[in-house]
């Protein structure tokens, strides 16, 4: 029998979080996007505290890239919105 463990809802980059916003990360801590993120501002690199709610938080650079998940699923849902609102901006129907 096979034990696993619930991270979070959905598999996200890091970039798909807001400012503010909470996450799980793929090691099964939390952390949460700094508000505001500092300027200037690194490349690719996104500001978090990591270990978020424990005396151990600390804030780190990430790159934007890290594999993240919704600590909810009305977050993931709200991630998967600005998604498509930002594809379909990016990309309009000539139709």
């Amino acid at each position: 029998m096979a034990l696993t463990q619930h991270l979070g809802y959905g598999r996200y980059h890091l970039a798909d979080f807001l400012p503010g916003e909470m996450l799980a990360r793929a090691n099964g801590s939390l952390a949460l996007v700094c508000d505001p993120q500092p300027h200037p501002q690194k490349a690719d690199r996104i500001q978090v505290w990591v270990d978020h709610g424990t005396s151990n938080a600390r804030r780190e650079f990430l790159h934007q890239s890290a594999l993240a998940y919704a600590i909810t699923e009305e977050q993931a849902w709200r991630i998967e919105r600005r998604k498509k609102e930002v594809s379909e901006v990016s990309s309009p129907d000539d139709s």
